[in-house]
């Protein structure tokens, strides 16, 4: 007896101080987006994941200080809406320490999806590297890191219904029926400060790469990041990142191969950067399309937000595929950010990156005045 009360005891102070203390974060965007095309005014919602997409969306993660656990909750603030998120315990943390270098995350996602690990930096924010699983669903997950030197990660699940119960796994003559089962395999290497190296891999994985429709075929990515300034240790930032990503028709044969390396640099006052990518079809190069982006950041005044972007998804038909626009913003108080993005697109990108895009992308063709507002705690 006096055995079960000790272990009782030890179960309590280590409950207690597991809860002692947490970091609450999150962010919500809200706001309109006002189309004109073809003669014609259009308004739609603006959230946090794009045009069309709930206006007012939680996000927010709870964390023991000490590393030990975490809590993240996603979901629209609307009626019927579901509100996924993922929850992982820190074994290494637990057994190790909070001071150890040792993590080991178990963890399950559910309505939500696991992304690969990225060494590529995603200066235009159009996410065309990203590597997941496929339709949000119901994935277990296993981190293993070592401090910022290395992590892997290895998550995925079966096909289930709606109600959660087996459905088997995918079946491939129904393309586009959710959920499909999954598996992610990712890794990345950090040796040196400002040098980082990834690899991901999925099974299933999105359907789309750069507007090439690949269902249920798999895909990988190969990144690497190079930050001179601080490797450098100076004040002012210049980066080269390349990732190279494919959708694989077969065991071997790729059905689909973006290339993409971004340069980006500058002070604080001003940063630029550019992004260029090379689709192909196949191994021989053909239907080959290039993109082009390039972002101005200017920093004049305190919490006042300036850029500018410009770009093209086709170069070879830059006439029907380009793109401009501008950010101008301000901080009112911490953390809550008032923001009027002016933007004219030839055509939506979703024509032509299969609409795998984030907030602040090319999505609506026309003429574009997108208010919003932005709360991050």
């Amino acid at each position: 007896m006096k055995k079960v009360l000790v272990s009782l005891l030890v179960l309590a102070l280590a409950t207690a101080s597991a809860f002692a203390a947490v970091d609450f974060t999150g962010k919500v965007v809200a706001g309109y987006t006002f189309a004109y095309n073809n003669d014609v005014w259009s308004y739609s919602t603006m959230g946090e994941d794009g045009v069309g997409s709930a206006p007012i969306k939680l996000n927010a993660t709870v964390a023991d200080e000490n590393g030990y656990w975490d809590v993240t909750m996603k979901g629209a603030l609307v009626a019927d809406s579901r509100v996924g998120g993922n929850a992982n315990v820190n074994l290494g943390k637990i057994i190790m320490g909070a001071d150890s270098d040792l993590s080991i995350k178990i963890g399950m996602y559910a309505n939500d999806r696991i992304t690969g690990y990225r060494a590529y930096t995603n200066q235009s924010g159009l996410n065309l590297d990203r590597v997941r699983t496929y339709k949000p669903g119901l994935w277990f997950n296993l981190d293993v890191a070592y401090g910022d030197l290395v992590a892997v990660q290895v998550g995925g699940g079966p096909k289930l219904n709606i109600s959660g119960e087996s459905a088997g796994w995918f079946d491939t003559t129904d393309p586009d029926k959710s959920p499909k089962a999954d598996l992610i395999v990712s890794a990345i290497v950090r040796p040196i400060d400002g040098v980082a190296v990834s690899a991901a891999y999925t099974m299933t994985g999105d359907c789309a790469i750069y507007g090439s429709y690949n269902p249920g075929k798999g895909f990988m990515n190969v990144e690497a990041s190079v930050d001179l300034g601080k490797l450098l240790g100076t004040d002012w930032t210049f980066g080269i990142d390349v990732a190279d990503k494919m959708a694989f028709k077969g065991d071997t044969l790729p059905f689909g191969n973006l290339f993409l390396a971004s340069v980006y640099g500058g002070i604080d006052m001003v940063k630029l950067a550019l992004e260029y990518g090379l689709f192909t079809m196949d191994q021989e190069g053909a239907d080959a399309m290039n993109y082009l982006s390039a972002g101005l950041d200017l920093n004049v005044l305190e919490g006042l937000i300036l850029n500018a972007y410009f770009g093209s998804f086709d170069l070879a038909h830059f006439q029907d595929y380009w793109f401009l626009g501008a950010n101008v913003g301000y901080q009112v108080y911490d953390g809550v950010t008032f923001q009027v993005n002016v933007q004219y697109a030839k055509e939506p990108a979703a024509e032509i990156i299969g609409g795998d895009y984030s907030q602040g992308s090319v999505q609506a063709a026309g003429f574009s005045i997108t208010p919003k507002m932005v709360i991050e705690f």
